[in-house]
């Protein structure tokens, strides 16, 4: 499949240091730039170890494509590939990624990744290239290298993901291979946790543990509001890396002032009985003034009614959406893209299945690279009357 893959990508190429897009470009990942298509080629043909004299007019054009926008994406790709094909070049292009390192710990590319992730999920995915690109040289980095480890693992969320799928998967790349170097602790050590600048856990740890150091049940002392947690370690020359986990429980999330989008849901009766079925309206719109990639949008259904399986697929087959899926209670619909300031409606007549009164899921919708930003509307409440 590689060699494949390999040929097809060998029969794309310019002649002009890049790769031929189809012109269609329907999905996310042909609506990347070129430059940073091109690059995310070299980088992917160097990691599966092709020939680095097939592609060496293409990797000529990304080192000089990434040094010129000193984009940090392009220049972590280029690192990554000049690294795996042990090219000198690589120390000074390397020396100029780790300068743009912020100071908490991560790289943020100019403007989108292969997948157009943008904010966190454009942060996550180049930094977890960073670390790649450190752990591959010689001489590592290792207070950089800490500082991305450290901002990768604060990213993770409670159900093990960080961020959309790119971003997990380079974030597990990443980590892996820093487990795989770092594969226990080097020296005896004390980790302590303070909340609001109180002590409230301690734990020693010797040199040479494999184990997880894992600390737990800290919210003894936690009440509503705003609250510091630090964590600090005594007797140590190089901290370990840490992840802080804690799990919450809201019916309506706060809505992100940065989310594109806005989703409104609508039942048009609140008490129906067993055997009919309400008309739940969804609206989904694009409130910027340009074209947004990939867009979801999960609906929650109230639990004694069900979505009618032919009519999702009356949806899809009349284009009003481009895919969908039920997940649990909700209906997850799918957009390629959305135009500038366009406005889709969903309409779905809900079948009352059994008897009761019952308040569905809170809605959400967002783009799919860049899903921390979400847009939440109220949850729907019906009464089925037998």
């Amino acid at each position: 499949m590689l060699d494949r893959t390999a040929e097809f990508l060998m029969k794309r190429k310019d002649n002009q240091g890049g790769f031929e897009k189809n012109p269609r470009a329907l999905d996310s990942f042909g609506g990347a730039s070129k430059e940073i298509t091109d690059a995310y080629i070299v980088y992917s043909l160097a990691e599966a170890s092709f020939q680095n004299e097939k592609v060496k007019v293409e990797l000529e054009k990304t080192l000089e494509t990434a040094q010129k926008t000193a984009d940090p994406y392009q220049l972590a790709l280029l690192t990554n590939a000049l690294l795996q094909y042990k090219d000198a070049r690589a120390a000074n292009v390397l020396k100029t990624l780790l300068a743009k390192q912020d100071k908490e710990g991560f790289w943020e590319g100019k403007t989108h990744s292969i997948t157009r992730s943008t904010g966190e999920g454009l942060q996550i995915e180049t930094t977890a290239l960073a670390v790649l690109a450190m752990l591959k040289s010689k001489d590592k980095p290792m207070q950089n290298l800490q500082s991305g480890i450290n901002y990768i693992l604060s990213k993770r969320s409670p159900y093990g993901s960080f961020g959309n799928t790119q971003s997990t998967v380079l974030a597990l790349k990443a980590l892996t291979e820093y487990a795989k170097f770092a594969k226990q602790t080097q020296e005896d050590g004390t980790v302590e946790v303070y909340l609001d600048d109180k002590k409230i856990a301690t734990h020693n740890y010797k040199a040479g543990t494999r184990e997880p150091i894992v600390l737990k049940n800290l919210q003894a002392g936690l009440s509503e509001g705003r609250h510091r947690l630090k964590v600090r370690y005594v007797g140590v020359k190089n901290p370990l890396p840490y992840s802080f986990s804690i799990n919450y429980a809201t019916s309506l999330p706060n809505s992100s002032t940065k989310c594109a989008l806005k989703l409104e849901t609508k039942l048009a009766d609140t008490k129906i009985k067993m055997g009919e079925t309400v008309r739940l309206k969804t609206t989904l719109q694009n409130v910027q003034n340009e074209a947004q990639p990939m867009t979801v949008a999960i609906v929650g259904i109230p639990a004694g009614l069900s979505a009618q399986p032919w009519q999702l697929k009356e949806l899809q087959e009349k284009k009003i959406v481009d895919f969908y899926e039920i997940t649990g209670n909700n209906v997850v619909f799918y957009y390629r893209q959305l135009l500038a300031n366009e406005k889709r409606e969903i309409n779905l007549d809900l079948k009352a299945d059994i008897s009761g009164t019952y308040e569905a899921n809170a809605s959400s919708a967002y783009l799919y690279y860049t899903n921390e930003y979400k847009y939440w509307t109220k949850a729907e409440r019906v009464t089925v009357q037998r």
